[in-house]
Formats: C-alpha cells, structure tokens, sequence
C-alpha cells in the first residue's frame, strides 16, 4: 500500500521518483542515475538528481559504470541488486547463489559476469548505506 514500501529499485531515476508514493517515510530508494528519455517532456537530469539528493535514504548511482568497471558492462541490473542486497535482510551468498542458479545454463562465464556486477554494485552501495 502506498506508504509501506520498505525499498523501491529502479533502472532509471523519474522511475524511482515516480514511486514515491508507495515508499515508507524509513525505507530507501536504490536507483540508477542514468535517465531513460521515453516521453518528450522528460525532467532534466540535474533536476531529478537534485530530487533524489532531497531524500534521507537513497543509493544512488551509475549502475551502467560499476557493471563496465566490473568487466560486466550488460549487467547493470545486477549492479543494482548487489546495490540493494544489504538492505534486504539476505545473505548476499544466499543472493549469490541465486545468480548462479539462474545463469547456469548460459554458462561459467556469464555466471562469473553477473556476480561480478552484484559485488561490484555491493561495494558501491556500502559507501553510501547505513541502514
């Protein structure tokens, strides 16, 4: 309901920004802040990055930079879930492990990618969490 979220993740900022609403006054926003320009009237950037700075609980950063500084530049998406893991009361091996699963058919490469991504947004968000 809205007011209850405990954690909104979002690719892109106006995506968190939209979800306001439903975020508890304690929980946190983990997002990317690369925008993804789909409608014509799309805030400007400095903006919806100043709106996020108004926030008491936010991560937010460059999922597309961490996944390429971690070798895995198509796993942003897992930059952000690595960026998300210590709020969400998981073990990060237990979210580990859920990477392997889940890529282990397309192979040990594309596994090892997809957890570089997860530790590498992991490191990232301890900088800026203290849940």
């Amino acid at each position: 309901p809205r007011g209850a979220a405990d954690l909104i993740v979002s690719m892109e900022p106006m995506e968190a920004l939209r979800y306001l609403p439903w975020l508890a006054d304690d929980g946190w926003v983990i997002t990317g802040i690369t925008p993804l320009i789909n409608i014509p009237n799309y805030p400007e950037g400095e903006a919806l990055r100043r709106e996020l700075e108004k926030l008491p609980h936010a991560v937010v950063l460059d999922a597309d930079a961490v996944a390429k500084a971690a070798m895995a530049p198509r796993s942003a998406n897992m930059a952000l879930l690595g960026a998300a893991a210590p709020l969400l009361g998981i073990d990060a091996a237990k979210l580990e492990s859920g990477i392997r699963a889940i890529f282990a058919r397309k192979g040990g490469q594309v596994v090892e990618t997809n957890l570089a991504a997860f530790r590498a947004g992991y490191e990232a968000a301890q900088k800026q969490t203290k849940p």
